[in-house]
């Protein structure tokens, strides 16, 4: 082999089909003997990617034509490095791509360099952006394996236009780099063991790594949701009674029958039918990472006729009916997005739960989490030794009391005085950030491009949202639930209309069989563009026209439908 063209680059921001998005896949290529571009232990010096993490990636030439002919492509549309890599070879006696190349593989470059071979590009909608392709196309062109792959640095040393390429070494390892890329976007899998073994492969660099992690989770994710889920009502016991202090007291309960609890969302809640006929809904206000919960723990604020009952009259061995968990304010742990959380007094419920989640789940280990909390005073922050540690992330804590006590200290028991205004919402979430996206290199991303939750009073709620439209949070990207006097949670959907607009196609959603809408517009027909099923390359993303949706919402405004959901009666995605 030979190099035909090097490349460096550095993220900047482009218009991708209406979206501004930070890529460095843009580049100018270098084909002169004498230009050159330096490789080090860390990978191509003075080159920075936004978010891939492999230390030197490769693209054959062979690709550019076989592409250009299969697409109609006029070729000199293309020049090298096109694709966004460091590295343009050329086969010469033999040709030799992805599908004879094998993990391990080392290859010297030029006089002094060597490297080798760590993975394979998994292709996503930059790419077919850049290639002036729909992102129909990153399945075909997953499956075929010509996408390249990326090699670590053995040996550093100048790489130029023309320097040879041998190889050194076959490593024998039996996982070729097409096979990478090809599971990536496999849907077919019955099973998790491939990807399982690509996860444990020793070498397989950390982006690869990185997506089939949230492969896999995703996958346990849906075969976990609504698990032993139950209709109608069930009686469960309380086992435990806890004052939390300031008006609240916490409700473990149990199962009395002895069957499994139904697994539930962090977010979601209970809907409780009292002695008496009352029936309210309250947040669940823990959240175990298990497979299956041991029990539930709801937290009641004193307020009115439900909760006087349960404070005065509920304690433990009490037996209460109760429906199965529902509701659509809940983590989305699909999303790539740094989540804003923003509570007020008993809003802290679903709050604890959602950052629990984000705390262990595996597709949210690097997302970075803000919490703005309101409280009156110290005795009225229950739960403050529960909030989650966030470790090896930025986690951003501010808590707000309104009128503190004597006892509490400024600095120690609580950050500011009064409540957040536009201002101080400003410096905590909306100045741009940093952050690892795959706990590799940084890269910066503004403040709008985050998820926020809020829960409180109507009144915190709407001021908290007008203070991040005037920063610049669009509708789509603020959810919110409101808690009133009695602390009842909003109701949850048991079924919705969808409407494919383009395909002028309806169907209806049911709780009961809770497809994500890339699966119930394959049930009636149809035939969405998509790749990984995984919320991860982003093919599948759609603009949203009418109504609300939950899971896959991206800051555009468009969703993945492979991993959306119904969150109002009424839906339209452009499909």
């Amino acid at each position: 082999m030979e190099v035909v063209a090097v490349s460096t680059s550095k993220p900047k921001y482009h218009d991708v089909n209406g979206i501004k998005m930070y890529t460095a896949i843009i580049r100018d290529p270098l084909t002169k003997p004498s230009d050159y571009i330096v490789l080090d232990e860390c990978g191509v010096r003075d080159n920075r990617p936004a978010v891939h993490d492999g230390p030197v990636y490769i693209c054959f030439a062979e690709h550019y034509d076989y592409w250009c002919d299969k697409l109609s492509v006029d070729r000199s549309s293309w020049e090298w490095c096109h694709w966004g890599e460091n590295l343009t070879l050329r086969c010469k006696d033999q040709v030799r791509l992805e599908d004879q190349i094998h993990m391990g593989d080392i290859w010297k470059v030029g006089k002094t360099v060597r490297l080798q071979v760590c993975g394979a590009r998994v292709p996503c909608n930059k790419l077919s952006w850049r290639c002036g392709q729909k992102d129909s196309w990153l399945s075909p062109l997953a499956a075929s394996g010509r996408v390249g792959l990326y090699c670590r640095v053995l040996t550093g040393g100048r790489v130029h236009p023309d320097d040879q390429v041998s190889y050194e070494s076959f490593s024998g390892d039996p996982l070729d780099v097409a096979s990478i890329s090809k599971v990536a976007y496999d849907n077919s899998l019955k099973t998790r063991d491939t990807v399982n073994l690509l996860l444990n492969h020793e070498m397989l660099v950390r982006i690869n790594r990185f997506f089939f992690l949230r492969k896999a989770t995703t996958q346990n994710d849906k075969d976990r949701d609504s698990r032993n889920a139950w209709k109608n009502f069930r009686d469960l016991r309380v086992f435990r009674v806890v004052d939390q202090g300031g008006g609240i007291k916490s409700f473990y309960l149990s199962a009395v029958d002895g069957r499994p609890l139904a697994n539930y969302l962090p977010g979601q809640f209970l809907t409780v039918c009292l002695p008496g006929g009352m029936t309210r809904s309250w947040t669940i206000s823990d959240w175990e990472d298990q497979e299956e919960p041991s029990y539930y723990r709801i937290s009641i604020k004193k307020a009115g006729a439900a909760s006087n009952w349960m404070h005065d009259a509920c304690s433990p061995n009490t037996i209460l009916r109760i429906r199965s968990p529902a509701g659509r304010f809940t983590l989305d742990r699909t999303s790539i997005l740094r989540q804003i959380y923003i509570s007020a007094g008993i809003g802290i419920t679903p709050m604890l739960a959602m950052m629990k989640g984000h705390d262990t789940h595996p597709n949210m280990q690097t997302q970075p989490a803000v919490w703005i909390h309101v409280a009156r005073d110290g005795a009225n922050l229950p739960f403050r030794d529960e909030v989650p540690p966030f470790k090896n992330r930025s986690f951003t804590k501010v808590i707000f009391f309104t009128n503190p006590r004597p006892s509490d200290i400024q600095g120690v028991d609580y950050d500011r005085l009064g409540r957040p205004d536009t201002e101080t919402i400003r410096q905590f979430v909306g100045l741009p950030f940093s952050w690892a996206p795959l706990g590799g290199g940084e890269t910066e991303s503004d403040g709008t491009d985050s998820m926020v939750s809020i829960c409180g009073p109507l009144e915190f709620e709407a001021s908290v949202k007008q203070s991040l439209k005037v920063l610049g949070f669009a509708d789509h990207m603020v959810r919110s639930e409101s808690f009133s006097a009695s602390v009842i949670a909003q109701g949850d959907m048991e079924k919705a209309q969808v409407r494919f607009s383009k395909s002028k196609v309806s169907g209806t959603w049911t709780k009961d069989q809770p497809q994500s809408l890339l699966e119930l517009a394959e049930s009636l027909g149809l035939t969405p563009d998509y790749g990984c099923r995984a919320g991860t390359c982003g093919s599948c993303a759609v603009k949203l026209t009418n109504g609300k949706v939950s899971g896959g919402i991206q800051a555009d405004g468009t969703v993945l439908v492979c991993s959306a959901v119904p969150a109002s009666e009424k839906v339209e995605v452009e499909i």
